[in-house]
């Protein structure tokens, strides 16, 4: 009895290791067919699927960026994400959006490119809006939404994202 349940866990195990081997080729296809479609992407991008990017065409990539999964990229605007860029999972991206006071407003498309610096952290589940220019070593807090210029050093959180304080940080800027 006791090698009969040996042998079913060392295939169950076997079985999820193949599984495991499997998902992460899959995630290295999707990335690398991903990154042909970007207008520019360099090395070290990390990408956790799923991932959603609309119009991959305008949209550049920086150096060393980590992307979590559910990351949702409207880039008809244009959108740039500087070097060594964290983005949390279920973050959105809009560089593109409807005009409100237009009728009808789902006809309508307000396009404005979005820039973000380098080393900047977008936390978990946080918006940023078309225009919006997110300046160097900014840090956004989960969930914010970001409707305007965040200046560089900067924390920032809440609906609208505001200002929380400066970053305070050792080391070469």
């Amino acid at each position: 009895m006791a090698r009969l349940i040996k042998k079913t866990v060392f295939k169950i195990l076997f079985f999820l290791d193949e599984c495991l081997y499997v998902s992460q080729f899959v995630a290295t296809y999707q990335t690398a067919k991903l990154r042909k479609k970007l207008k520019q992407s360099y090395t070290g991008l990390s990408i956790q699927h799923p991932v959603i990017i609309e119009h991959p065409e305008k949209v550049e990539i920086g150096r060393e960026v980590t992307i979590a999964a559910y990351l949702h990229i409207w880039g008809g605007g244009g959108v740039k994400i500087g070097d060594r860029v964290m983005i949390g999972s279920h973050v959105a991206i809009a560089s593109e959006t409807h005009d409100p006071e237009a009728h009808p407003m789902n006809q309508t498309f307000v396009r404005a490119p979005i820039r973000i610096e380098d080393d900047v952290w977008i936390g978990a589940h946080s918006v940023i809006l078309p225009g919006v220019v997110i300046g160097k070593g900014a840090v956004i807090g989960a969930g914010a939404i970001v409707t305007r210029e965040v200046l560089p050093f900067t924390v920032v959180a809440g609906v609208p994202a505001k200002e929380l304080r400066k970053r305070q940080f050792q080391g070469p800027i």
